[in-house]
């Protein structure tokens, strides 16, 4: 059997998550253990987010791809011929795929994630922004009356393409809201604002993307085999274009129903497992490749309903 494995995003953190694969799996446990020695951060309390830790970008990002990437490494232990097809993350979790893949150094990868979320903090801190997700409408309506909300000095646009059935719009929070208000106007009932701490994926994030053009520029990056799929690209990534791309990616939409077609029309998966806290990409994968099952491991009796699922 042919899997394709889909990374969980920023946004589908939740409090516990990762924990009961910690105590249930000393392998999971030595994982993340060996994760720590590269984060600047304590990896099991963010994921028991006592103090609220996972309302922080600076946070979630490793603590999602330290989870996704031990789960990933679990599966490969348990399923000795395990046939990965191909892999595609949101956005964030593209760094879970790459690093799943090999097209890092562990600490390397981990240290390059880290960076990146420390310097999407400083934007989302520095600008005031707004994302919000709306459902069923022509994308370039939806583009249009984007446009019409932008000023000089506030921008809103299309930062997610995450399905047939879901755009997510992105920018000033004055703008998002300018904007929502003509969607409404226009027709588009749903509108539904998320709670996230930054407008990703958009220009405001420019400043992430110059730093990280820096910091990638002097990062090692590995030859790797299996294909990985970029949100910005539509495309496998390769090592010509890996750094210039994810410095890119911060601040460019991501195609995510696009890349997935791709990896399912190029590579030919049997399944689709999303690995990671959330359901929210096999929700997609429903929406945009109807013929192919999709399942989402985030907890302990999932995986072991995949693993018997594959033996």
């Amino acid at each position: 059997m042919k899997i394709g494995i889909l990374f969980s995003g920023q946004g589908a953190q939740f409090t516990g998550m990762g924990m009961d694969f910690y105590k249930e799996s000393e392998f999971f446990r030595s994982q993340i253990e060996k994760f720590n020695s590269y984060s600047e951060r304590n990896l099991p309390e963010l994921f028991q987010n006592q103090h609220h830790e996972l309302e922080q970008t600076r946070n979630v990002q490793p603590a999602i791809v330290a989870m996704s990437l031990a789960l990933f490494r679990l599966l490969q232990q348990d399923i000795q011929q395990l046939e990965v097809a191909g892999m595609i993350g949101l956005s964030l979790g593209e760094y879970s795929a790459l690093l799943a893949a090999g097209a890092f150094e562990t600490g390397t990868g981990m240290q390059l994630l880290q960076a990146r979320a420390d310097y999407m903090q400083e934007d989302a801190d520095r600008v005031l922004g707004a994302m919000a997700a709306v459902m069923k409408a022509d994308p370039q309506k939806v583009a249009e009356i984007c446009r019409q909300a932008t000023t000089k000095e506030q921008f809103v646009g299309i930062a997610n393409y995450n399905s047939p059935k879901q755009l997510v719009i992105g920018g000033e929070k004055a703008a998002v809201g300018r904007a929502v208000e003509l969607l409404k106007a226009a027709g588009i009932k749903r509108v539904i604002p998320l709670k996230v701490n930054g407008a990703f994926h958009t220009p405001l994030f420019k400043e992430t993307s110059r730093k990280l053009t820096e910091n990638l520029h002097n990062t090692a990056v590995l030859a790797w085999t299996i294909p990985v799929i970029s949100n910005t690209t539509g495309k496998p990534f390769t090592r010509v274009d890996l750094k210039n791309t994810l410095a890119q990616q911060v601040i460019k939409p991501t195609h995510f129903a696009e890349g997935l077609n791709y990896l399912c029309a190029n590579y030919q998966p049997d399944l689709l497992v999303e690995l990671g806290p959330g359901k929210t990409l096999t929700r997609f994968a429903k929406q945009t490749v109807t013929e192919i099952p999709a399942v989402s491991v985030e907890n302990w009796q999932q995986y072991q309903q995949l693993i018997a699922q594959m033996k």
